[in-house]
């Protein structure tokens, strides 16, 4: 009978080998969160405390994937003079990590502009937005209104979206974030020829000036696209490889495979796979103070943070010394990257994810993940990512080929956008979205189409509607997503925002729910509605293709 006690205890005895916490990792420790996480082998913890002096605080499974359990502790934020250790339990046994002494957070500070949080970005090419000065156009351009073509450009500039303020502010975002308005040979300025001037057809430095003056005065922040992970096959490094070849300073700026007097021709790396963007090489140092240079030039116009892209990876090396460097001298800047992969190292305050906008498109239009799937997908994404930065991370349906109005009925993008506004971090909207804009072209969002009467204005006020009901509701800017309800088979989705409900009725039958809510009153700020909680639980219907969002009465 001794014998298999302990055969049964070395059975389930904890191995110290299966635990793993590095107290010097974001991941791990977050002090300016208060969160402190610890993973194990899959089932083989039965309980995990986080141990502090005289405290014992039991931690919770806040995530867990075929390998591993991963335990969460919250707490009110710390510093490194916080000291901790953690008691695990299975059912015969109980370990002490670490066995002497303690951990300490010695996880680099993580600190965002505090301005940043859950804010609204509206997105502009100031190509397509509006025309504020006729004698600025470039000499072959398209007709406003007219079917984009190419590259071709509208003749919109930066007077455009200053005279146009107005109707910002009646949809009311809180920060304008510009494409690229360098210098360069097509509409979309994705092909910089010259980073330190701005495109002509587009004004001049008194424009950009007059706009940014416009916007702070309104209240709002403006944010400039810059793209750093390649040029226009025009720029002049580039240019001057052409032309010299091995014996260009420049050789080393590019990723280049072959030179021009090689006997395999002229070769490099390209993003999007077409020549005319030569990819650069972020790793030279040389380029990497130039591009450093040209935003402490550009931020002396009042920009107030700089996104960083297109290309869905950029050098680690490069990110932290235009981080620091910047960080250093303007700490309120907020610096935002197009590459998510380094979210765990403070190289960037935010990050917009292509890859999420697919999964998005992929649960709420193509139907090809289900809803178990699509909230399990968000609980990794928030789980994994320090909670500051799901605060701010960028998120939207627009890409460079399509915009989401062609692909979305008119009563699913509703939904969708009830979505991306009740969600974690901060909603982009693509200009024109909001008045149900379809046409598109690669690398060409069309031009805005002002004429009031083709508007879908129903779409405009429901936008309206949930950016105002963002506002008000300042949960929704918090961290903490709690999902309540799914529903594979009728496709209906609800989660918590703080004490704010939302449910997604996607399918296409009314379905009755029940969820796990406080007693009371709560009306839908969508529509005015009000139910009624009883025992805990709250009973409605929601129409096939609708939402609610519910807010408890006080």
């Amino acid at each position: 009978m001794l014998l298999l006690l302990l055969l049964v205890h070395a059975v389930n005895a904890l191995d110290s080998d299966s635990i793993f916490h590095n107290n010097r990792d974001i991941f791990y420790v977050n002090p300016q969160c208060g969160e402190i996480k610890l993973r194990v082998a899959k089932n083989s913890v039965e309980k995990a405390f986080l141990v502090s002096g005289y405290s014992r605080i039991q931690m919770n499974i806040g995530y867990r994937d075929e390998h591993y359990d991963y335990y969460s502790a919250n707490l009110i934020p710390f510093d490194s003079t916080f000291s901790y250790s953690f008691l695990v339990m299975s059912d015969l046994d109980s370990l002490l990590l670490p066995a002497e002494g303690a951990f300490h957070a010695m996880a680099p500070a993580f600190d965002i502009p505090d301005w940043a949080a859950g804010k609204i970005y509206y997105l502009i090419n100031p190509d397509g937005f509006y025309n504020g000065d006729i004698l600025n156009d470039p000499v072959e351009k398209n007709a406003w209104d007219k079917e984009p073509k190419d590259w071709l450009s509208y003749g919109g500039d930066l007077k455009g979206i200053t005279r146009k303020m107005d109707y910002l502010l009646s949809l009311d975002p809180d920060i304008i974030l510009l494409t690229p308005i360098f210098t360069a040979a097509s509409n979309h300025k994705l092909n910089t020829r010259d980073y330190a001037t701005i495109e002509p057809a587009y004004g001049d430095t008194n424009d950009l000036k007059l706009l940014i003056e416009t916007i702070h005065a309104r209240g709002k922040k403006i944010i400039l696209s810059v793209v750093f992970t390649h040029t226009g096959e025009d720029f002049s490094a580039f240019n001057d490889i052409a032309t010299n070849s091995h014996a260009s300073r420049y050789a080393n700026w590019y990723q280049i495979k072959s030179m021009p007097t090689d006997s395999a021709g002229f070769r490099y790396t390209s993003w999007r796979s077409d020549p005319r963007f030569p990819m650069l090489n972020l790793k030279n140092r040389q380029l990497q103070d130039y591009l450093v240079s040209i935003i402490d030039y550009w931020v002396l116009f009042g920009f107030d943070g700089f996104y960083i892209g297109e290309h869905e990876e950029i050098d680690t090396d490069f990110m932290q010394k235009l981080y620091g460097r910047l960080k250093s001298k303007y700490p309120e800047l907020l610096i935002i990257s197009n590459d998510c992969r380094l979210q765990a190292t403070q190289v960037f305050d935010c990050c917009f994810s292509r890859k999420f906008t697919w999964t998005m498109i992929e649960y709420f239009v193509t139907n090809t993940i289900s809803t178990a799937a699509f909230d399990s997908i968000i609980h990794e994404m928030l789980f994994f990512r320090p909670a500051q930065m799901n605060c701010a991370n960028l998120f939207g349906f627009h890409d460079y080929n399509k915009r989401i109005g062609s692909v979305a009925s008119a009563d699913i993008l509703k939904i969708m956008y009830t979505f991306v506004f009740t969600f974690c971090g901060s909603p982009i909207l693509l200009y024109g979205d909001e008045i149900g804009m379809t046409e598109c072209a690669p690398l060409n969002w069309g031009s805005f189409n002002w004429d009031v009467e083709p508007q879908n204005k129903e779409l405009w006020r429901t936008v309206r509607n949930l950016i105002r009901i963002r506002k008000e509701n300042m949960q929704i800017k918090d961290r903490h997503f709690f999902t309540l309800y799914i529903d594979d088979i009728k496709k209906v989705y609800a989660y918590d925002r703080g004490g704010l409900i939302v449910i997604l009725n996607c399918g296409t039958s009314q379905s009755f729910v029940e969820l796990p809510t406080w007693d009371g009153t709560y009306v839908d700020l969508a529509n005015g509605a009000k139910y009624t909680a009883f025992s805990q639980k709250l009973k409605l219907s929601v129409d096939a293709v609708s939402y609610r969002i519910l807010k408890r009465e006080v």
